[in-house]
């Protein structure tokens, strides 16, 4: 007995194939009937027969639509049935193919792991000097990992890898740019030489454009000094010369006599003071460390 679907009921010429109705007959009387609203207009008077108008084919227009529903369910009901008993039989079949799946996908990634470590001991046995700077990360492809993806074909492009690498880093050593460790950076990132000759270019403009900035800073500067000396000069040359003197002889200066200190003078000044307790008893101890007398002023307007 083999395993295959057969419809037994409808057989295949007793699946519905149309539903038939008075199509023609109702679509007729309705456009015999819908003539008198065309174009028809109601006034304020009449604008109740508009609601029943309104109303009697709304009412018509649901009966249509919910015959179609009825008829939509009677013919969904039979698929319904068969649907759920299809799920059924397909959850049957999932059992098994998931656990299948689970044991294809677990030999598939054991699979992938032994590739990726015979994919290291490649890398690990190639002799290139650049290793120091790239790792196999660097080159390694996801699509190594496929079965379809030959161990011969992996090796042959981390081969050519690890050469361009070298060719095109000794391209760069060789040009003895004073940017080198910024060039190589930037080759080490992508490994586009393309990119990297780029970037020394763009230094070495960079470079040169500071350095006759300074020049020009520098020039500015001498001829500024340059035209500041020449100014100065000129004054000294054009200023009459001041007439010779005749030499006196030195005498020693008398010795100066000591100045007498002269007294303090005693000044007397009237003022008043808005000041706490504390305040005013702070203000009378420094005056009577100092030396300073003070006395009550008499109120003169009171006076």
């Amino acid at each position: 007995m083999t395993m295959e679907l057969k419809i037994i009921s409808p057989a295949e010429d007793g699946f519905v194939k149309s539903i038939d109705f008075n199509f023609d007959e109702l679509k007729g009387e309705l456009t015999s009937r819908l003539e008198k609203y065309q174009g028809l207009a109601y006034t304020d008077d009449t604008i109740q027969d508009a609601k029943k108008d309104r109303a009697t084919l709304n009412k018509f227009k649901k009966a249509l639509n919910d015959k179609k529903l009825e008829i939509k369910r009677r013919c969904l009901e039979p698929y319904t049935n068969f649907e759920d008993r299809i799920k059924e039989l397909i959850a049957l079949v999932d059992q098994p193919v998931l656990a299948i799946d689970s044991q294809v996908k677990g030999y598939e990634e054991r699979k992938r792991t032994e590739k990726q470590q015979t994919i290291q001991a490649v890398w690990d046995v190639q002799e290139s000097d650049v290793k120091s700077m790239v790792t196999l990360a660097n080159v390694f492809d996801q699509r190594w990992l496929n079965v379809t993806y030959s161990m011969a074909q992996i090796e042959q492009e981390i081969t050519d890898f690890l050469k361009k690498v070298e060719e095109e880093l000794n391209l760069i050593y060789d040009l003895k740019t004073e940017h080198e460790d910024q060039v190589v950076r930037t080759y080490l990132k992508g490994f586009n030489l393309s990119q990297a000759l780029a970037e020394d270019k763009a230094l070495k403009d960079a470079a040169a454009k500071q350095e006759a900035y300074r020049k020009q800073r520098e020039e500015a500067k001498a001829a500024a000094e340059a035209e500041e000396k020449a100014r100065h000069e000129a004054a000294a040359q054009a200023a009459p010369e001041p007439p010779a003197q005749p030499e006196q002889p030195r005498q020693s200066a008398p010795a100066a006599a000591p100045q007498a200190k002269p007294e303090p003078v005693t000044i007397c000044i009237d003022f008043r003071v808005w000041a706490t307790n504390d305040q005013l008893t702070g203000l009378r101890d420094y005056m009577n460390a100092n030396g300073i007398k003070y006395g009550r002023v008499e109120d003169r307007q009171a006076a």
